[in-house]
């Protein structure tokens, strides 16, 4: 039984190249997570990076239509509603911007990393060039 890429360690697995290890990295920075899943073909640890950050690209997205349904209800309170969404964009800005540091890191040293709550659901993330996993 073969081991999947996150339980190998980097000397198991073998060490990705540099350019497997920059594209990974890219995967975090915002829509760039696009150009990794396309570029990801048949390289398990760019397909294991890029899947993460587009979890973290929709959890940012989720998490800004959340922040404008509340800036738009709570937010109209005077002072109540300004700190909630202000506390609420603090967070979630702070939040994911340690993620997306934390996992650009891991990838350009080519370690494997969880994300908190998503990595878990990273292998629902289709290939976009339609391979399946």
């Amino acid at each position: 039984m073969e081991e999947s890429p996150e339980t190998q360690t980097i000397e198991e697995a073998g060490r990705p190249s540099d350019r497997s290890r920059w594209i990974a990295a890219i995967s975090y920075l915002v829509f760039f997570c696009f150009l990794s899943l396309w570029k990801s073909q048949k390289d398990p640890f760019i397909k294991f990076h890029a899947r993460q950050g587009f979890l973290l690209l929709l959890a940012e997205c989720v998490a800004i239509v959340v922040i404008i349904i509340f800036d738009i209800t709570i937010g109209k309170l005077r002072l109540i509603g300004l700190v909630i969404v202000g506390l609420l964009q603090l967070i979630t800005g702070l939040g994911a911007l340690t993620l997306s540091v934390i996992g650009f890191v891991k990838a350009i040293f080519g370690e494997y990393w969880n994300l908190p709550f998503l990595g878990e659901y990273r292998d629902r993330v289709p290939d976009l060039r339609g391979h399946g996993n």
